[in-house]
Order: structure tokens, then sequence, then C-alpha cells
């Protein structure tokens, strides 16, 4: 419900300018994070549970709007161990902080918006490129700008952020 709410204004002032949607959900879209551990090493991971929807207008698909929820603690990931370190108290502290939202816009090859994470919002800018029906969004957070300093050596300073979702345009021929 509370994703409804945060919803319901941003589909107001998109009228009729976005026609078209796609839902973002497992299993057609896949979040992804990326940690350096010795800021090195990539632990790699994926989000399980999230939801959410791009509206955009097919005479203009490098325009759109993106709303997405994620569940923190349906990380999934190889090591168990790191998994565990990465959800607890020193990192994103999903036991108090267990969702992650962003919400932005799309335009020419870019996705920006806000991005709430261990309860703090702050702009963020993903790169973005298409291929083969596929769009893929990548961007790096500094872990410090959300407050997230536990674990410098396992979590390194960055995270990748990566979102894969079906080219709402279509495959395109190169």
């Amino acid at each position: 419900m509370r994703f409804l709410l945060m919803l319901l204004p941003l589909l107001l002032v998109a009228g009729t300018a976005w026609s078209e949607q796609i839902s973002l959900r497992p299993p057609g879209t896949a979040v992804e994070l990326r940690t350096y551990g010795f800021g090195l090493i990539p632990f790699d991971g994926n989000f399980t549970r999230f939801h959410g929807l791009m509206r955009y207008d097919p005479a203009n698909p490098d325009a759109c709007q993106v709303m997405l929820e994620i569940e923190a603690d349906s990380l999934a990931m190889d090591n168990g161990t790191i998994r565990d370190r990465i959800m607890g108290p020193d990192m994103m502290d999903v036991a108090q902080f267990p969702a992650l939202a962003f919400h932005g816009t799309c335009g020419g090859r870019t996705v920006a918006g806000e991005l709430t994470m261990h309860g703090q919002t702050h702009p963020v800018t993903m790169d973005y490129t298409r291929s083969a029906g596929t769009v893929i969004a990548t961007g790096h957070l500094r872990r410090a700008d959300w407050g997230i300093t536990g674990s410098p050596l396992i979590g390194g300073s960055i995270i990748r952020i990566r979102v894969v979702l079906p080219d709402p345009a279509g495959p395109r021929h190169t």
C-alpha cells in the first residue's frame, strides 16, 4: 500500500505522456548488486523480491519514467557469509531499513532519479545501453554517501547497481 501511495503523485503527473508501461518484476527483470572486497574482488548478488514499472512513449523510447521498490533482505549471493555481513547492522542493516526505492526518468542514455537506501535519499544517475532486446542500466554509488561505512574491507567504498529489463522498443538490429 505504501508503494501505491508513493506512486500515485508520479502517475498523476505523468498523465497521458507515458502511454505504455512494462512491469518490473522477476524473472523478466533483474536487479543486481556488486561490492568490491578489498576494493578489488567482486562480490555479486541479486535481489529476488522487487516490483515496479517503467512508463514510456513508444514514439520516444529513450524517454521514460521508472519506479522500483526492492525488498533489501531478498539479496541472494553465492557466499552466505558475505551476504550476512552485507545484510547486517554494519552495512545495509536490513532489520532497520527493509526497502530500497528508486524513482527516476530516462533521457538520452541515462536514468536519473532518487535512490532511497539505508534510510537516506540521494540523487543517482545510471547509464543505460540497449542490446538484443534488453536494456541494462548501471550505476556506481559511494557507500558512505548513504551512511554505510561498516566493513570497508568486505564492502569496499563503491557499490555497483545494475538493472536488466526487456527493451520496450524491442530488439534492435545493428
